[in-house]
């Protein structure tokens, strides 16, 4: 249980880190970048051992998990955007939603119990985030565009990333945990470097110190909090672990968003919000 209340703790930690990139205008590519960097840091120091590289390429998860590590920079990126333009709470909410998602894998993929209350559960879940990413008025129809379409594509990128998460996770047979995940963060990290390579040989940034620091507080958090959820997967099935992870983040988020950055919800983001809590009761339920 201690893993899956630090899981939440710092998960939150990370929607609310990405959120100052745009207040110190960090430059968002490099600030990923570093965030990779000592997040693979970070995983390769609490290490119990290191693999050779024929090792490695012999570990079951190799293969996937370079899929996975591509997959967290997408979504982090996502996540980055969204939380600048769309705000904190409803970047966390759509996140978190995804629930629906790895719920649905346990039971076709992992061969888990779906029962009629789950079932209710991931409609409900559907229904809030219609009501959540769809709350806004806006007068210009291009920011309304921005405003559902990054929270929509979150919801999609992060469930897949909950299920390739455990398809590594069941695939790690030895006590290498942390190699594992310092691993996938090295092959993002990878992709980090071309993309901000990239963007200053094509001049679309300049070099920024400052980026660093953002890098070394979303690293450190981002690392423990996928250390976390990939030790609470081994005493929780997904139809338990992921509601309540996610429902957690997203209290948690949305009180922190009220708290510092004063953000405003509609009253259809409040009832997304209420019925999303519901829904991820009913999910948890286990007959």
């Amino acid at each position: 249980m201690i893993y899956l209340i630090l899981a939440i703790v710092f998960s939150a930690g990370v929607f609310v880190t990405m959120r100052f990139f745009k207040r110190f205008e960090l430059d968002n590519h490099q600030a990923l970048m570093w965030n990779y960097v000592f997040a693979t840091i970070t995983g390769f120091l609490i290490c119990k051992r290191f693999d050779t590289i024929p090792q490695l390429v012999s570990e079951p998860w190799f293969g996937l998990s370079i899929l996975t590590g591509f997959w967290f920079i997408f979504t982090y990126l996502l996540m980055t955007a969204s939380t600048q333009t769309s705000g904190v709470t409803i970047t966390s909410l759509s996140s978190k939603l995804s629930v629906v998602l790895p719920t649905l894998a346990g039971v076709f993929i992992f061969q888990e119990q779906l029962n009629p209350t789950v079932a209710t559960g991931i409609i409900l879940a559907l229904v809030a985030l219609a009501l959540v990413v769809g709350g806004k008025d806006n007068a210009n129809d291009n920011i309304h565009k921005t405003s559902w379409l990054l929270p929509i594509l979150i919801f999609f990128g992060t469930g897949t990333g909950d299920i390739l998460m455990k398809l590594n996770e069941q695939r790690n047979v030895a006590d290498n945990m942390g190699f594992m995940i310092a691993f996938i963060y090295l092959i993002a990290l990878l992709f980090g470097i071309i993309l901000v390579v990239y963007d200053l040989v094509k001049g679309k940034s300049k070099w920024q110190n400052k980026s660093i620091l953002g890098g070394i507080a979303l690293g450190v958090i981002n690392f423990f909090s996928t250390f976390c959820i990939f030790n609470a997967m081994r005493f929780f099935d997904n139809v338990v672990l992921f509601p309540i992870y996610n429902i957690g983040v997203v209290c948690l988020t949305a009180l922190i968003g009220w708290l510092l950055f004063k953000e405003k919800l509609t009253w259809k983001n409040y009832l997304g919000l209420a019925i999303a809590i519901i829904a991820v009761v009913l999910i948890t339920v286990k007959h």
